[in-house]
């Protein structure tokens, strides 16, 4: 079946499905804080929104200790491929990945940090209580000495390009393009610390 096939199945059983959930509100941000970055949302995902920090491959290459704890021998030896007909989602692969504490060790930002998806309208300026907003170069810049991080940047950004610090930090690791997610939920379903 083509992509596209794929894609309307999905949407289609998404829509009929008799299990209750929570609609998401407009561009909701999913919470990443417990990802691992196993990978098993990337295939899944129908749209192609979610993506992995580059150097996963390197890092797994030389851990592999979710391979020796998974009690069904659900992940290959490449460790980016884990089985889905045999991962029961016991969450031990979690216990000992060493992504978490990668992310815990990324030194955050002092200030919130603009995306590229800034089209710079000029509002976060407005609505900077510390006057730490600015252009310059056709481009909105934070004074890091005027900025206390109230983010209210953050909340007021009709384009949700302007990231917490903890936010950007976590997107390093994994990144959702809530402009290209459909809220099919394929990635919740699949992933094995869904709670």
């Amino acid at each position: 079946m083509s992509n596209k096939g794929n894609l309307l199945k999905k949407i289609f059983k998404n829509l009929f499905q008799k299990e209750d959930f929570k609609k998401p509100g407009v561009l909701e941000k999913p919470n990443l804080d417990d990802c691992i970055a196993c990978g098993l949302c990337i295939s899944a995902c129908p749209t192609n929104a979610i993506k992995i920090f580059k150097f996963r491959e390197i890092i797994c290459l030389t851990c592999g200790a979710c391979i020796d704890v998974c009690p069904k021998n659900a992940i290959s030896l490449d460790r980016f491929t884990i089985d889905k007909s045999k991962c029961i989602g016991c969450g031990y692969c979690a216990l000992v990945c060493t992504i978490p504490i990668i992310k815990n060790e990324i030194p955050l930002p002092g200030t919130p940090v603009i995306t590229d998806k800034c089209n710079n309208c000029g509002l976060c300026i407005v609505k900077c209580p510390e006057g730490a907003m600015y252009f310059k170069n056709n481009k909105i810049l934070i004074n890091k000495e005027k900025c206390k991080n109230c983010l209210y940047c953050v909340d007021f950004c009709p384009m949700k390009s302007i990231m917490s610090p903890e936010d950007y930090v976590k997107s390093l690791i994994i990144n959702v393009d809530i402009y290209s997610c459909i809220f099919c939920k394929e990635c919740e379903y699949v992933c094995p610390l869904k709670k």
